[in-house]
């Protein structure tokens, strides 16, 4: 379907914060509504944060040029992928004249004004664009805004049981997701698989949920019958992993927001039983750093870093040597909870 002149707009409550996001690409519409299914909202809040988003034919038509004297912030892309091994995006971040300036070259370019908190972008034939890929603009726009409302995320799966968070940081194959998969699938709550909220509430630390689709690699497949066995309906193809829905395969309800009680930082070992190793709050600390995303106002990075160190004091922290009873991490999890 073409790009219109035609705007239709959505209204979102993301933990109580409103955001009304426009665009006048359908595609762009489907997508969002998608990603934020669990945010949709009713409300016309009075003085929401304001998302807009427009589909352009060429990148020539977006209206905005960073200034020359812009000041260059972060300059870097995403993994390579598919047969041509092209990168998922290309990024430089300016700051410019009190805005944040996100230009992604030849896929559009991103404007967030955290002052009025209003974010603008500008997506060159999001029809063309991958789901993942046009919704991410949306997703990295909306996280900008909601740190300037004290509600902060960084990469990690996160779970509830009986009212106590468990947070799971990892880069990709230290096994994150298989051994979040194998909380969820024992009874644990879903919160995120990928990038859950966090804020203080006075002096404490609470995780809240962020549903996400799920995303699985065929190795993780293979570790639980449900998703072997998961018709393509259910275990959608996707690029470069497959993904699911927690509620289509984990019926539960979605975890409520709780103090989390324990970090696991996995990493895989050649071993027939995984193990924990206490960690101190230093060299956790140091861990869940390069899991934080990135920052680029002085005075919100000083708030999240904040945030984080409490994060750490309040957690036992673990590293979880991985190993391949992978079914039976719950027995010696579930403990860690109960104890505290």
């Amino acid at each position: 379907m073409p790009i219109t002149s035609t705007t239709s707009e959505i209204l979102l409550s993301v933990h109580s914060i409103d955001i009304r996001f426009a665009t006048n690409s359908p595609e762009l519409l489907d997508s969002v509504e998608g990603l934020l299914r669990h945010f949709l909202s009713k409300i016309n809040s009075p003085c929401p944060m304001r998302m807009q988003f427009d589909g352009v034919d060429d990148r020539r038509d977006i209206p905005v040029q960073v200034s020359s004297e812009a000041l260059l912030l972060y300059s870097g892309s995403g993994l390579p992928i598919g047969p041509n091994r092209q990168t998922t995006w290309l990024c430089d971040m300016y700051s410019d004249q009190g805005l944040l300036i996100a230009d992604f070259h030849d896929e559009g370019l991103v404007v967030i004004d955290g002052a009025s908190y209003t974010a603008q972008g500008y997506l060159v034939r999001p029809e063309s664009m991958a789901p993942d890929i046009r919704v991410s603009f949306v997703h990295f726009a909306m996280t900008e805004l909601l740190k300037r409302r004290g509600l902060y995320t960084f990469h990690a799966t996160a779970l509830e049981h009986n009212g106590k968070g468990v947070l799971i940081p990892g880069f990709s194959g230290r096994g994150k997701t298989t051994s979040f998969l194998s909380l969820l699938r024992s009874g644990y709550r879903y919160l995120s698989d990928d990038h859950p909220f966090f804020r203080l509430n006075g002096a404490r630390v609470e995780v809240l949920p962020y549903p996400l689709k799920i995303n699985v690699t065929d190795q993780t497949v293979s570790f639980f019958p449900e998703l072997r066995t998961a018709p393509p309906s259910v275990l959608h193809t996707g690029t470069p992993k497959r993904y699911f829905y927690a509620e289509d395969l984990y019926p539960g309800p979605l975890g409520a927001p709780c103090e989390p009680a324990v970090i696991l930082f996995p990493s895989v070992v050649d071993s027939p039983h995984s193990c924990l190793e206490p960690l101190s709050k230093k060299v956790a600390f140091e861990m869940i750093l390069p899991h934080s995303l990135l920052v680029y106002d002085p005075e919100i990075a000083r708030q999240e870093f904040q945030a984080l160190a409490r994060l750490i004091q309040q957690t036992d922290c673990y590293r979880l040597h991985f190993g391949r009873d992978v079914m039976d991490l719950p027995w010696l999890v579930t403990p860690l909870l109960e104890k505290r």
